[in-house]
């Protein structure tokens, strides 16, 4: 009898330690936000703390953004982040848990006054690759008529051309560019130069898809406690 119970109680923790862990896709690798070297970052850390409020460990399985939304439809994932309602993936979407806005950033000293897209065209502009994909058919006319524009694979030439006064404006997300200015200064570049962001671009709010809606529902609770408690701020500050 007490070896009967001991294998229903060996399975019964088994099958808990299996459903604590939640396998979550990741299609952005972009550093603050996700560090996939390290597994951390401040989204990922963000929801890894919310599941882990509610019981479950993250599994982070990073692939190519095209295939997060395969991998939630045939099961190999639990859920997915960086992702929203326009995606186009069938699933139970979380609050939003974090927020990517791209700004046009210029040295204050410069007094740039830039109120629009197309004042853009004015200077010289360096941006994060394929921005003319994502920022608008307005960016993408500006881009293509302005012959000193310029796009960067690695973000971190952004904060070196615009401190050393090699671009008048870069154009990126605000997270990212203060992430990348400690790898810049780590070049010899000044980046202690006051600089002022020209919001020319709407936030992109984006939410957690998960298969389970009950996991969902957990993973909202916890994240709201995150935000009345502190421990979603510092998990900001700590990566700017």
């Amino acid at each position: 009898m007490k070896m009967r119970i001991a294998m229903v109680l060996g399975l019964a923790l088994g099958g808990q330690a299996w459903a604590a862990e939640v396998k979550v896709a990741v299609g952005l690798s972009l550093p603050p936000y996700v560090i996939q070297e390290q597994n951390k970052g401040m989204e990922l850390d963000v929801v890894a703390q919310a599941l882990a409020a509610a019981g479950h460990t993250i599994k982070p399985v990073y692939l190519p953004f095209a295939r997060v939304p395969v991998a939630m439809q045939d099961g190999s994932v639990d859920a997915a982040i960086t992702v929203n309602e326009s995606s186009g993936i069938k699933a139970a979407f979380s609050d939003s848990h974090i927020v990517y806005q791209n700004f046009a950033v210029s040295l204050s000293k410069n007094g740039y006054k830039i109120g629009s897209v197309d004042e853009l065209g004015k200077y010289s502009v360096a941006a994060f690759q394929n921005a003319t994909v994502y920022l608008g058919d307005k960016f993408k006319a500006m881009a293509a008529a302005n012959k000193r524009y310029g796009e960067h694979a690695q973000q971190v030439k952004q904060n070196m051309l615009l401190f050393t006064g090699r671009a008048d404006v870069v154009v990126g997300d605000r997270n990212i560019f203060k992430y990348f200015n400690a790898a810049a200064k780590k070049e010899g570049v000044d980046t202690s130069q006051p600089v002022t962001y020209h919001e020319l671009f709407p936030p992109t709010p984006y939410k957690v898809a998960f298969r389970d809606a009950a996991l969902r529902d957990s993973f909202n609770a916890a994240l709201k406690k995150m935000r009345a408690d502190g421990s979603y701020e510092a998990i900001m500050k700590k990566y700017q």
